[in-house]
C-alpha cells in the first residue's frame, strides 16, 4: 500500500479538487507532482481556495500553528545577507580608494615608462602637463607593456612550435630509415 494519495482522485469531473484531495494536501500525503498540481490549481481557482482555507480554519488550534519557529532561522539569514551586502560595499569602496591612490601617486610623484626608469619631472620653469596628459601617459604605458607581454608570449610560442617541427617525433629516428 502506498503512503501517498492517488493523483487520479485529486480532481473531480468539473476540474475542482476533491475533498479527499484537499485533505491529502493538508495532511501532506500528496507526492511531489500531486502537491504541485494542487498548489497550481489553488492559485487560480477561488472556489477550491475558499474550501481549503475553511478546512484549515476548522482544524484544531494545534494544527494551525507552525511545526517549528522560523523566526531565528530567518533572522540569521537576514544577518548573513546584510553582512555580505556591507562587506561587498566596503570592498568596492576600498578598491576604488586604492585605485585613486595609485593613480594619484603615479601622476604626482613621477611616471615610470615601459623601461621602468622614472620619467623626469618637469622643472618649475616648464609648463606642468595636465592631468589628462598624465593619465594618457599612464594608460599608454600600460598598453605598451601589455603589447610587449603579448609579443613575448607570441615569440615564445613560435619558437616552441619551431622546436617541435625540427625535432623528430619520439626523440629518435625510425628503424627502417
Amino acid at each position: 500500500m502506498s503512503l501517498y494519495f492517488d493523483n487520479e482522485k485529486l480532481f473531480d469531473a468539473e476540474g475542482h479538487l476533491t475533498d479527499e484531495g484537499l485533505y491529502a494536501l493538508k495532511d501532506g500525503t500528496l507526492d511531489d507532482l500531486g502537491a504541485l498540481e494542487a498548489a497550481e490549481h489553488l492559485t487560480f481557482c477561488d472556489y477550491c481556495l475558499l474550501r481549503y482555507t475553511k478546512m484549515i480554519d476548522n482544524a484544531p488550534e494545534c494544527l494551525q500553528q507552525p511545526m517549528r519557529d522560523l523566526i531565528p532561522q530567518v533572522q540569521n539569514l537576514m544577518r548573513l545577507r546584510s553582512f555580505r551586502i556591507m562587506t561587498n560595499r566596503y570592498v568596492s569602496t576600498a578598491a576604488a580608494v586604492a585605485l585613486a591612490f595609485l593613480l594619484w601617486n603615479v601622476t604626482t610623484f613621477g611616471i615610470t615608462g615601459s623601461t621602468g626608469v622614472p620619467v623626469a619631472r618637469p622643472t618649475p620653469t616648464e609648463p606642468q602637463p595636465s592631468f589628462r596628459q598624465r593619465v594618457n601617459s599612464v594608460v599608454g604605458g600600460f598598453y605598451e607593456s601589455l603589447n610587449n607581454t603579448f609579443k613575448n608570449f607570441t615569440l615564445t610560442a613560435e619558437s616552441g612550435l619551431e622546436q617541435l617541427k625540427t625535432e623528430p617525433i619520439g626523440g629518435g629516428t625510425a628503424k627502417g630509415e
